[in-house]
């Protein structure tokens, strides 16, 4: 049995049996190889490391899991080094998009990234934000990858991202900032200057505790008025028996696994209290299986 104890070990053995890409050809109970493709981003070795307390059948090629509390320890991403991870993974993985699409090159990586936003209709609210107003509009980007939402709005607003990586590409630009540690950084810790904080596909890999974090400080940096525009993964009790929850711990909690990093995903109420104890209203809400956009306002 083979065992991972780090991050750094887990993205080996991802490497060492990709097929092309950025996919593989793989089964994450066997280990074996089979003829279906299996995303990159859904491959998980919890299975071969005996990480599993219980494999329930769902039928029609789907399973779930039922993870040990050591597997969580292991790979949580608050008992990782983030940073790492992420370089890491951006080294080996270039193209693996967040979003789960496969794409040849960085430009389809930012494209079907805006998309996703552009489908839950984060984009066009933003946009039209952004056209609608006399004043340039302050926006700050939690997490800019390679720069959709960023190269897209540069010109039309005050723009500002954070980001564990600062890729090649962007580095003649100015206001992206890299990061170190989870949370909007000090420097950009201005009380109600935000008109827009934005953040797509990337609190799904924040712990529940981080994310939560995340909030507070959207609400603290943004302006009276102003909109946090987000997206997550969320449990409900009517999604909570379907089998996109291929994860979940002893308890019933659904896990977002990302190359062995594991990040409890919020149920619906938590998110709900979270957001009414900091202020938030609620403009627009949209969720699709277990993904989740919100737009609301300070």
């Amino acid at each position: 049995m083979s065992v991972f104890s780090t991050f750094q070990e887990s993205f080996n053995f991802f490497n060492s049996v990709r097929y092309r890409t950025n996919e593989y050809f793989i089964d994450g109970r066997k280990l074996r190889f089979i003829e279906k493709k299996v995303p990159t981003s859904r491959l998980h070795t919890f299975h071969s490391e005996g990480l599993v307390e219980k494999d329930i059948d769902l039928g029609e090629n789907y399973h779930r899991s039922i993870i040990k509390r050591e597997a969580i320890d292991r790979f949580h991403p608050n008992k990782i080094n983030n940073k790492e991870f992420w370089k890491e993974c951006r080294k080996l993985f270039p193209l693996v998009a967040v979003c789960g699409v496969p794409s040849k090159n960085i430009d389809e990586v930012n494209k079907q990234t805006l998309q996703m936003s552009n489908d839950f209709g984060l984009l066009p609210f933003l946009m039209e934000k952004l056209l609608v107003t006399v004043e340039d509009q302050n926006v700050l980007e939690i997490g800019y990858g390679y720069g959709n939402l960023f190269l897209k709005i540069k010109d039309m607003c005050n723009y500002y991202g954070i980001d564990y990586i600062k890729p090649y590409t962007l580095r003649k630009y100015k206001n992206l900032y890299e990061i170190n540690e989870s949370g909007i950084p000090e420097n950009l810790m201005k009380v109600n200057f935000f008109d827009v904080v934005y953040c797509v596909n990337v609190l799904q890999h924040c712990s529940q505790q981080d994310r939560f974090i995340y909030f507070k400080q959207a609400s603290e940096v943004l302006k009276p008025g102003g909109h946090f525009l987000f997206t997550e993964f969320l449990m409900t009790e009517e999604n909570k028996d379907k089998s996109f929850w291929g994860v979940l711990d002893e308890k019933g909690r659904g896990y977002t696994h990302f190359f062995n990093q594991l990040t409890e995903c919020d149920w619906e109420y938590e998110l709900s209290y979270v957001l009414s104890e900091i202020g938030f209203k609620v403009i627009k809400g949209r969720i699709s299986q277990n993904a989740l956009s919100m737009i609301v306002q300070k």
